[in-house]
This record gives C-alpha cells, sequence and structure tokens, in this order.
C-alpha cells in the first residue's frame, strides 16, 4: 500500500478512534499530528517522483554529460611564461648557462610544440627589456625557411604583466590557461579568472626530449 493510499485510512482510524473511547482527545491528538506528518512525507515523495520522471524523460542529446561540461570549460588558449617555466622544467645543471639567449627560447618553443591538445593555441612570452636581445632572437628565427609554428613568441619588457594584460582584455578568461610557477602572477591572473597551471603539469602533457639539445 502506497503513503498516498494509507492517509484516508489513518483518518478515519482517528474518527472512528474518538467516537469509540470517550475523553479521548488527547489520544486524538496524538493521532492528528501524526496523520499531518504522514501528510508531508507523502507530499515529499510524490515531489521527488515528479522531479524524477522528468528528468528521465529529457531526451539524451539535451542532457550535459562531464564530458561536455569539461570541453566547454577547457581552456583553448595557453599562455607561458616563457623564463619561468624553462628553469622550472626545461633547463637542468648546466644547461642553465645562456639561459637567456634565443637559442635557449627555442628549446622551450619546441617542447610547446608537442603539447597533446591539438586545437590549443599556445603563446610563449618572453622577458625582453633588452631591444637587441628580441631583434637576436627575431634573426634566429629568420634563418633560412622556418617550419610553419603552433607556437606564438612574444617578447615583452615585463613577461608578468603582459600575461595579466592578456588575461583582463580577454572575452572569455575562464579558457585561458596562464602557465607559470610564479605566484604573484598566478594570483593575479586567477583574480581575473583564467586558469592557473603549474609548469611541470603543463609539461607533462609535452614531449620534454623534443627541447633537448643535440649530442
Amino acid at each position: 500500500m502506497s503513503v498516498r493510499e494509507s492517509l484516508p485510512i489513518l483518518s478515519r482510524a482517528v474518527l472512528s478512534f474518538d467516537s469509540l473511547v470517550p475523553g479521548g482527545s488527547f489520544l486524538r491528538g496524538v493521532f492528528e499530528s501524526l496523520a499531518v506528518i504522514a501528510g508531508f512525507v507523502a507530499f515529499g515523495l510524490i515531489w521527488a517522483a515528479a522531479e524524477g520522471g522528468a528528468e528521465g524523460s529529457m531526451p539524451a542529446g539535451e542532457r550535459e554529460t562531464p564530458d561536455v561540461v569539461a570541453e566547454a570549460t577547457a581552456p583553448k588558449v595557453w599562455l607561458v611564461d616563457g623564463y619561468n617555466v624553462l628553469h622550472a622544467g626545461v633547463l637542468r645543471g648546466r644547461d642553465r648557462r645562456g639561459w637567456w639567449t634565443a637559442a635557449v627560447q627555442a628549446r622551450l618553443v619546441a617542447v610547446a610544440e608537442t603539447f597533446d591538445d591539438a586545437g590549443a593555441e599556445i603563446v610563449v612570452v618572453f622577458d625582453a627589456r633588452e631591444p637587441e636581445l628580441a631583434e637576436s632572437a627575431a634573426a634566429l628565427r629568420l634563418e633560412g625557411p622556418a617550419p610553419p609554428s603552433r607556437v606564438r613568441l612574444v617578447y615583452a619588457p615585463s613577461a608578468d604583466d603582459w600575461l595579466v594584460k592578456q588575461v583582463r582584455s580577454a572575452a572569455e578568461p575562464g579558457r585561458i590557461a596562464v602557465v607559470t610557477g610564479d605566484r604573484q602572477v598566478q594570483g593575479r591572473a586567477r583574480h581575473r579568472g583564467a586558469q592557473v597551471i603549474a609548469p611541470l603539469a603543463f609539461l607533462a602533457r609535452c614531449d620534454r626530449s623534443a627541447g633537448e639539445p643535440p649530442a
């Protein structure tokens, strides 16, 4: 017997008890309270059943699956703090000699090229306070026919400020991932709605051997 069907029976039982037992007003009040509680329980069960039926009747194509939600929030632009990521996971030991040179920067670009999301837009930004540094890097890229690259290389007086500015001016900051281990930059980027990714987490999705110097 369902809860809904039991309500009329409980009500009749309360009336019958009142007529059979003289002075049973106290007990009648107890039974009335129980009837009210049962009514609330029944309403809750009926409401839950109705909600569950409505959700179950929704076409499968209209339901948001975890994969759809993940795809909708996945970063589509990856802004990489060049020197920070170089020091965090690309350079080791003696490799740190000449870390500011264009040749070393090219190693990070080669690693970023192998990022496992083929549809992602990747931008690597380096600090270039000295004009000749940016010019030397540009000259390196122009030596011979350069192959097409999925990584855009940017030089800025302050890579930190450049990263934050890109997030601030973005229409969808939530679709931007800022790759840096600098806590101050992480906080500024996160405050403006961007996703923050640690350098090693980014490099884990790349082929790090791509940046190894030739033997």
